[in-house]
């Protein structure tokens, strides 16, 4: 769905476009923490560390990714626990 009019958007493309290239990947940089930070804010706190960080990677990353390339990181993700507990 978009509801934004032709005009509005050449207006903030225009807004955006005004701006440093680094205004604008600060503004990207600040963006992407602010996800992270709702994804770790969203993930139960009773988790062990290591299953807050494998949540957090399905969660951030999962979509991203080949299906059995994510098994293969979770289990390294999970042994790695496993060997320094």
């Amino acid at each position: 769905m978009n509801d934004t009019t032709p005009q509005m958007q050449d207006l903030h493309w225009d807004l955006l476009m005004a701006r440093s290239n680094e205004e604008r990947f600060q503004m990207g940089i600040s963006m992407c923490q602010t996800a992270r930070t709702i994804v770790w804010s969203s993930l139960p706190e009773d988790l062990s560390p290591t299953e807050r960080c494998v949540q957090f990677f399905l969660r951030y990353y999962g979509d991203d990714l080949p299906p059995d390339r994510c098994d293969e990181i979770v289990a390294e993700m999970r042994s790695h626990d496993e060997k320094t507990t």
